[in-house]
């Protein structure tokens, strides 16, 4: 059995979308930039932790899809969750 590093990769972006878009209501509320600036900082955090946890397990032909792979689901769970939160108010809360 292979393991399918793919699969891993788009679920850790996908949660790592969901968590930065709820940091960035909390933290920033409507600074756009300071919020898009962490969505960037978090991809490349992903991008190398995904190289060392299995840069090295993938096959050479494989190693373009650690730049790719949820991508899109990442910048749109962001931008959903971050506006989602903004609608409900949630930077508001002073938790």
């Amino acid at each position: 059995m292979t393991i399918n590093y793919a699969d891993r990769i788009f679920w850790l972006r996908v949660g790592f979308g969901v968590v930065s878009g709820a940091i960035s209501d909390i933290l920033f509320g409507s600074d756009y930039v300071s919020g898009i600036l962490l969505a960037v900082i978090v991809y490349l955090v992903t991008f190398y932790l995904v190289k060392a946890l299995w840069g090295k397990k993938m096959k050479p032909e494989e190693q373009r899809k650690l730049y790719t792979t949820g991508l899109g689901s990442f910048a749109l769970l962001f931008l959903f969750f971050w506006i989602f939160l903004f609608t409900l108010g949630v930077h508001s809360l002073h938790l």
